[in-house]
């Protein structure tokens, strides 16, 4: 093993070095070697990432280059803590969870949506601006459960401002339907054919266009007395159309940034 020549340290990034040994700063070594068939063992949180090992004066005592699987760090460790399971390998994230798992994984995606370029939603989040106002996941969840106590997982988070950022003040704790009700988009909470003398998607259309249920009706009418295209369909939905509309069935105002015009060929 003394005869071989050194190999160069991959260098796989950091999250942030918690441990004394850092990947700029190695722990001194009088002796070093290289195993690469430990490269991918796993102990508690972390990996091995590299074949070296960095022995120092006591020729059982040596250091191997580590991962975190959680936060990412990249670290020098103590084989023999690891193998004897002294140690899980990272200090931060094998501390007792301070948050609910599934509130960290719907916490960890919103901070994507916001940092990661690549992360799905994130044209509709970071690319618009909107930032996660905290400086960690864990940080914003017990802000979260500090406010408003923990609730069931069915709950989902929710930004009270559509174009505020993830941070406190403008978080909520709200039911799948009230969330949808905050979309962007959103101008109906439900919709059912007995109410509208047009198709779903035509209605759409023409609430993001800004027209009112009334207009809507009218626009409808006056297709079928001019004989316009579908014409006869329009008017089966005129004739057995529930006017009254219930309370629960609410119209919002569209608040896209875009103006939407309907194509009124496709009734």
């Amino acid at each position: 093993m003394k005869g071989l020549p050194r190999q160069g340290t991959i260098s796989y990034g950091s999250a942030g070095n918690r441990g004394r040994y850092g990947l700029e700063t190695p722990p001194p070594a009088a002796h070093i070697s290289y195993k690469p068939g430990m490269v991918g063992e796993r102990y508690g949180w972390v990996e091995i990432i590299s074949p070296e090992k960095r022995w120092n004066g006591k020729m059982n005592h040596c250091y191997v280059l580590t991962r975190c699987t959680g936060c990412g760090s990249i670290q020098w460790q103590d084989r023999n803590s690891l193998t004897k399971g002294q140690s899980k390998g990272c200090q931060h994230c094998s501390q007792i969870r301070q948050i609910p798992k599934w509130l960290d994984r719907r916490l960890t995606a919103a901070k994507q949506r916001c940092e990661n370029p690549k992360a799905t939603g994130y044209q509709s989040y970071g690319a618009r601006g909107i930032r996660f106002g905290f400086n960690s996941v864990t940080e914003a969840g017990l802000y979260l459960m500090k406010k408003y106590g923990l609730p069931s997982r069915e709950m989902e988070i929710d930004r009270i401002d559509t174009n505020g950022d993830y941070a406190p003040g403008n978080l909520r704790f709200v039911n799948h339907t009230e969330n949808n009700l905050n979309k962007l988009g959103t101008v109906l909470t439900r919709f059912e054919q007995r109410y509208w003398p047009y198709k779903y998607g035509t209605v759409i259309r023409l609430l993001s266009a800004g027209k009112s249920r009334e207009e809507i009706i009218k626009l409808a009418e006056t297709a079928v007395r001019e004989k316009r295209k579908n014409w006869r369909m329009i008017l089966a939905r005129l004739e057995f159309m529930t006017y009254a509309m219930p309370e629960d069935i609410i119209v919002l105002p569209y608040r896209g940034n875009s103006s939407i015009t309907a194509d009124m060929a496709g009734a």
